[in-house]
């Protein structure tokens, strides 16, 4: 049943209710009481936070070292493993630049030098080197002796040479005044005149006696005949002497030459050593020792084998050609996986574009910048977790292998670069994709924690209020440490099930019209 009241008295019914409302408003509330916590152990650990990319531990574009040519092969395609030394593509020799065609023929010949000189020396060419230290010793020997001879003259041989050389020249004097051919010469004149007298004789009686000869027919053939005779022993006769008077003469003068010779020889024994003579033969000798070092080096060289230096050179040729003929083909320079392939076969080369792309994505890293209010808590080897926002359930181990010692400032603020390595991989993870990184600097287990708000604090200090056995309250003074969700570490006299007090929430209080 509704009942409704009006009028004065309904009016100061409402006016006392009012009023009790505003009393009971401004009236003492009662404290909020303390709850209570445990002091349980955690594991805490404190991190220096980070990101940056993807990075793979090598990172290629390999391009071709030919700025012409036409692709022949292609080896490889994209996500393909390979191993460092694998061919990726090769170019078609025919379509390649002269120096490179000319160097698959300049490799096959020094190849072949490079063989033969492995080989080592031939018999023959031991026996060569031998026979030029041979030589070079006698040099070296007939050059001392002169030398010796420069230095201390020996003036009785001149002497003896002196007497030799007069004695030639004796010899030769005789030899042109007692010369047989120049007799014979005489006798075969002599005998031609007779002869030619004779036939003369019998010419006369024919010229007198026409038919005088044809009746006496032999006497005047034989004159004839030995006048015939006679001539031609008198053209040989004479041609001998001309010869020999030559010869003789020759001889002679070159006798007469040694004696001249020998004796200035003397003459300059006779005064002492020249010092013309001397550094003459000096500079000889030890042209010549040189010379016999040489040879015995090379003799020695060839007794020993393969010669270290031949071999160098050989070495170097083949290496040089094969550089060039390497450029005919695309190398992988390191194990790895292939990121893009950007020619088919048939393609002209070109030394401006990468032929594949080249990385290894199962070795993995980050560079992080961080401050330098953090720098001193990094250590080499703390222990990094990399988280990916891309990737929300993949959580990757990771270490700090390289702290840049020198920092650069942006903006005011000083960094540095720390590089993560990642222990882990997973195929999910692509290159240049953002990583957060969370390195360890210090960790701590089973240590003391309360909640947050059982921390209090005045003027002597940090503390929680313990709650004893017997009900009784205790203050103990703490330290607090790092924040673990709603949890704080704490040090002080507590052990682990201990209960403390946390104080409930303290709620604003606001005073109404009428105050309170």
């Amino acid at each position: 049943m509704d009942i409704k009241r009006n009028g004065p008295q309904a009016r100061a019914i409402g006016a006392l209710v009012t009023l009790g409302l505003l009393a009971a408003a401004c009236a003492p509330q009662a404290a909020p009481q303390p709850t209570t916590a445990l002091v349980t152990t955690i594991d805490t650990q404190s991190a220096v936070e980070a990101s940056g990319p993807i990075e793979a531990e090598q990172n290629a574009s390999i391009f071709w070292r030919i700025s012409t040519g036409t692709v022949a092969t292609v080896n490889v395609t994209n996500g393909q493993m390979v191993k460092a030394g694998d061919a990726l593509m090769t170019v078609d020799i025919v379509t390649a630049p002269q120096n490179v065609i000319q160097a698959q023929a300049d490799l096959i010949k020094a190849e072949d030098n490079l063989a033969t000189v492995l080989e080592g020396p031939t018999e023959e060419q031991i026996a060569a080197a031998r026979l030029a230290v041979v030589q070079a010793e006698e040099v070296v020997t007939d050059t001392q002796r002169s030398l010796n001879s420069a230095l201390n003259p020996d003036v009785a041989y001149y002497q003896d040479q002196v007497a030799r050389a007069q004695e030639k020249v004796i010899a030769a004097q005789s030899t042109v005044e007692a010369d047989q051919y120049q007799i014979s010469l005489r006798t075969a004149t002599d005998a031609l005149n007779n002869a030619k007298s004779n036939l003369e004789h019998w010419e006369r009686l024919e010229a007198q006696y026409p038919g005088y000869g044809a009746q006496h027919g032999d006497g005047y053939v034989n004159a004839q005949t030995r006048y015939a005779r006679a001539l031609e022993d008198y053209n040989v006769a004479k041609a001998n002497a001309e010869n020999s008077g030559v010869n003789n003469a020759n001889a002679l003068a070159n006798a007469q030459e040694a004696l001249e010779d020998a004796q200035a020889n003397l003459a300059a024994a006779q005064r002492g050593p020249d010092a013309e003579d001397v550094n003459f033969y000096t500079v000889k000798l030890e042209d010549a020792q040189a010379r016999l070092a040489k040879a015995q080096e090379d003799l020695a060289d060839m007794l020993d084998g393969v010669n270290d230096d031949d071999l160098a050179v050989a070495q170097a040729a083949v290496d040089a050609a094969k550089a060039t003929v390497a450029q005919l083909t695309l190398t992988a320079p390191f194990d790895g996986e292939v990121l893009s392939v950007n020619y088919l076969p048939g393609d002209p080369v070109s030394s401006a574009e990468a032929g594949v792309v080249l990385a290894r994505r199962d070795q993995l890293h980050i560079n992080v910048n961080v401050d330098e209010a953090d720098i001193t808590s990094l250590a080499l080897g703390d222990a990094v977790i990399v988280t990916f926002d891309a990737i929300g359930d993949l959580e990757l181990p990771g270490s700090v292998v390289n702290i840049n010692p020198v920092g650069v400032t942006t903006q005011g603020l000083v960094r540095y670069t720390v590089r993560v390595d990642l222990e882990a991989t997973d195929p999910r993870v692509l290159l240049g994709m953002t990583a957060d990184v969370s390195i360890v600097t210090d960790s701590e287990r089973g240590v003391l924690a309360v909640p947050l708000d059982a921390v209090q604090s005045d003027n002597d200090g940090e503390y929680v209020n313990l709650l004893k056995a017997d009900g009784t309250v205790e203050r103990v003074a703490v330290e607090t440490g790092a924040v673990q969700d709603d949890l704080i570490v704490v040090r002080g006299s507590l052990s682990d099930g201990d209960t403390v007090q946390v104080p409930a929430p303290q709620e604003t209080t606001s005073n109404g019209p009428f105050g309170g």
